[in-house]
């Protein structure tokens, strides 16, 4: 009985220490979890990510709208509150926030009508955050050419006669007009262009084009400018009557002394078709009217009607005209300068260049002067003057000259690319030499300027792939040359492509390009439908470049898209048959492409060209770069014309492939392969294919890196720390790569990660609970240690930092076990020293 109660005894208190036990470990458990968590409590965090005006350029009177981001960065829900907008010199504006969940945007917007131009400040206060935009609001600057006249000299042309047509062309606008053309259309004839060149606001540049007239007749003419259009009528006869013109007037001598006889000379010619009628010349020479007989004049013909005139008794200036009886508009008229002591005169007695070669624009042109004194008397030293196109250039001294002596004198001037050049000279030009004749003392000359002008031609168009198949990337490479003999400026390609009940259409840009050298412009389209297709790429259609041949600009191409056939090839170590499924998403395929292969099959030891499936309308920007991959050499590809936010690529192959593109794509959105957007804020979606058939996935390479470049802009906006970026890759789920600064310049930040694997990535901001989720090899202890446990996939993110209902702990498990083996094992071993006691 003893030992029956000594082993109830024994129980009863095992059974107590069990209730002691279970109760006590339970808290003991608790406080420990609160020591390792150690909690934040949870708040809110509002921040003003962005302000924007729309439009980001509005004119006075314009109504714009003014777009708040407000972004709750917190980890609890955010209370009402308001925010302090300031916009220029107006009054402050209140805008009501309302309650913003953790992670979410708020946009707040209001409307606002600028008043007058300048650059305003727009200022928004939310509780100690603040941020400011500057805005500027101008009126909008555009060209806007008229047709101010058309003519045509002369007004009423013969048949087989030069008629030469100006456009007196003016800019309205405010914007100085870039160089443009003119379109004209003579009667029936097909429409022609001519030259527009740039013309500053409220200037007016004259366009002229010729015509010769084939038949008599009234002929419309039509010339357009953008919108603005002009037209005239122009009647084509041939005279069959005499016309008499006084084609000259004179006085022998040019300046007659007082008081003595000169003779006054008309020249009449008859520029009719028939012989003239005896008529009369009238002579008005002051208040005197004198008559002289003109004969019958032959068609073409001409001849002089001379009088003679008694000079008056005193200096003077006397006019004389001179009209044919009976003819209107035949009157011709002289000053006449009477002197009592003879006059020098000086004349530009000749003007040319010393060289006989035509001139060609850049290099340097030189003028020989010949000025002569034609008078009675010496000319004192004086000074002329030179112009080109109507701007002043330079003077040039002219010493003392006797009657009937010459000098000659140089200067030199260097065109530009204009077409002429027309050269003046003014002798005499500050008239400190009294003359006889004061209107004699000029001279101009047009000169015709070799032009070196650029010619832009495409010599040829190539696709990549050659083949392509419907739903197939296609590069299209378009290269031009310029055959020109002077460079050419920056300039774009327009091409067209059409067939197979579709159509896309577009430009890219070609580089500046020296004379004689070639450059590319690429292009990417995806076909949907089999067949053949046109490709048509035009340069400068624009006509922006003024070339030597504007005929050669474009260029067509045909090709075949094809059907897309499944391999036969079963045996390649490519298709999706020997492929792990996990290697056919790192190579950039899907799941429902993974089978699938096109016609033009290739073995395994081929990088061959890229393939890539991500819709063109998602693919923001694409550089490839091209090199060989031989195991046992490292391989990098770099990207250098900086198109997209990876800077190179580089890893050690394992297996040796030919030739392999690595192409690059920056991405609008997430990738048509990915499922899911990764945590953490975006930065940029890229994919990066190596080659094809899978030359990306982990088998074929080893010690894969990546280096990008994120905008420090962006980081600033964002209010993100150099430390929180970091690189994720896709493969089957978002994986964190370990990510390291490795420079910065004035603009980017640059990281490097490590890979195993090139398809589908995210650049992002993240931390986990307040630590870099990239420490060591790219995840925190916590999470080296849960990944040991098995408790969590291979994604670094920290899932256990949310308070989701359905997480796992570990700690709970950890203290039901506790709980109930103790007890358990103390009932055991009770029982063991009893029955050992019997």
């Amino acid at each position: 009985m003893k030992m029956k109660a000594d082993f109830l005894s024994s129980v009863i208190s095992v059974l107590l220490i069990m209730l002691i036990i279970s109760g006590m470990i339970p808290g003991m458990a608790y406080a420990a979890d609160n020591n390792e968590t150690d909690p934040v409590d949870s708040t809110s965090d509002l921040i003003i990510e962005s302000i924007s005006c729309n439009p980001e350029n509005p004119e006075p009177g314009e109504a714009a709208t003014i777009e708040i981001a407000i972004v709750n960065q917190g980890t609890a829900v955010s209370e009402q509150t308001e925010a302090v907008c300031k916009i220029g010199d107006e009054d402050s504006k209140d805008i009501q926030i309302q309650a913003i969940e953790p992670e979410n945007t708020l946009l707040a917007s209001f409307d606002w009508i600028p008043e007058k131009e300048g650059t305003v400040k727009i200022t928004v206060t939310m509780g100690d955050r603040k941020k400011t935009i500057e805005v500027t609001v101008a009126e909008e600057k555009s060209a806007d050419l008229v047709i101010e006249s058309l003519t045509a000299v002369p007004e009423n042309p013969e048949p087989e006669s030069e008629v030469t047509v100006n456009a007196l062309v003016k800019n309205k606008g405010t914007k100085v007009s870039e160089a443009t053309k003119l379109t004209y259309k003579i009667g029936e004839a097909d429409p022609k262009t001519v030259k527009v060149p740039e013309i500053d606001p409220e200037d007016s540049s004259l366009v002229s084009f010729t015509w010769t007239p084939k038949e008599g007749g009234t002929v419309k003419i039509k010339a357009a400018v953008g919108d603005s259009k002009k037209t005239i009528e122009v009647t084509v006869a041939k005279e069959t009557s005499s016309d008499l013109t006084i084609k000259s007037l004179s006085v022998d001598p040019e300046n007659p002394k007082i008081d003595s006889g000169a003779t006054i000379k008309s020249l009449v010619k008859n520029t009719g078709t028939e012989a003239s009628e005896p008529t009369n010349i009238i002579y008005k020479i002051g208040e005197t009217e004198e008559k002289e007989e003109v004969p019958a004049i032959e068609a073409g013909s001409e001849t002089i009607i001379s009088h003679t005139w008694t000079t008056p008794d005193k200096e003077g200036t006397v006019s004389i005209k001179a009209s044919l009886e009976n003819v209107e508009n035949s009157e011709k008229e002289i000053s006449v300068k009477v002197v009592q002591e003879s006059l020098p005169d000086l004349i530009i007695e000749d003007l040319y260049l010393e060289s006989s070669t035509q001139p060609e624009a850049g290099k340097p042109l030189n003028f020989i002067l010949k000025i002569k004194n034609i008078g009675e008397e010496t000319a004192s030293s004086s000074t002329a003057k030179y112009s080109f196109n109507g701007d002043s250039e330079g003077e040039i001294s002219i010493p003392e000259l006797s009657a009937g002596t010459s000098t000659s004198a140089e200067f030199s001037y260097t065109p530009g690319n204009e077409e002429n050049i027309i050269v003046a000279v003014i002798a005499d030009s500050e008239k400190t030499v009294s003359e006889s004749n004061e209107d004699n003392n000029k001279m101009s000359k047009t000169i015709s300027i070799k032009n070196e002008l650029p010619d832009l031609k495409i010599e040829s168009i190539s696709l990549s792939p050659e083949e392509p198949h419907p739903g197939e990337n296609t590069t299209f490479t378009v290269t031009v040359k310029n055959s020109g003999s002077a460079a050419a400026e920056n300039s774009e390609i327009k091409y067209d492509i059409k067939g197979n009940n579709e159509s896309y259409t577009g430009v890219t840009s070609i580089p500046a390009l020296a004379a004689g050298e070639t450059g590319t412009g690429t292009f990417f389209w995806t076909p949907e439908n089999e067949g053949q297709i046109e490709v048509k790429a035009t340069v400068d259609a624009e006509n922006i470049i003024s070339e030597s041949d504007e005929t050669n600009n474009e260029f067509t191409k045909t090709a075949t898209v094809y059907k897309e056939t499944v391999s036969s090839d079963s045996g390649n170590e490519s298709s999706g048959s020997s492929s792990s499924d996990s290697e056919s998403e790192s190579s950039g395929s899907s799941s429902s492409d993974s089978g699938s292969k096109s016609s033009r099959s290739s073995s395994s030891s081929s990088g061959g060209a890229i393939l890539s499936k991500e819709p063109v309308s998602n693919v923001e920007a694409k550089e490839l770069a091209t090199g060989n991959v031989q195991s046992g050499y490292h391989a990098k590809f770099d990207f250098p014309e900086g198109v997209t936010c990876i800077t190179y690529i580089e890893f050690d192959p394992i297996k040796t492939l030919k030739k392999t593109v690595t192409t690059v794509e920056m991405l609008k959105d997430k990738s048509t392969f990915v499922s899911d957007p990764p945590l953490g804020k975006i930065y940029k979606y890229v994919n990066i294919w190596v080659g094809n058939n899978g030359a990306g996935v982990a088998n074929y390479f080893e010690n894969g890196f990546i280096e990008f470049k994120v905008e420090k802009s962006w980081l600033e906006e964002n209010n993100i720390s150099e430390s929180q970026i970091t690189l994720q890759w896709y493969n089957k789920g978002w994986e964190t790569l370990a990510t390291e600064k490795v420079k910065e310049d004035t603009s980017y930040v640059y990281f490097k990660s490590k890979t195993p694997g090139f398809s589908c990535f995210a650049i992002t901001s993240y931390s986990a609970e307040g630590k870099n989720v990239l420490e060591g090899n790219g995840l925190a202890e916590e999470e080296v240690l849960r990944n040991l446990s098995g408790e969590i996939n291979k994604s670094a993110v920290n899932e256990s930092a949310k308070t989701d209902d359905k997480t796992k702990n570990p700690m709970g498990k950890a203290k039901v076990v506790l709980a109930i083996s103790l007890p358990l094992f103390l009932i055991l071993v009770e029982y063991f020293v009893m029955k050992k006691k019997i």
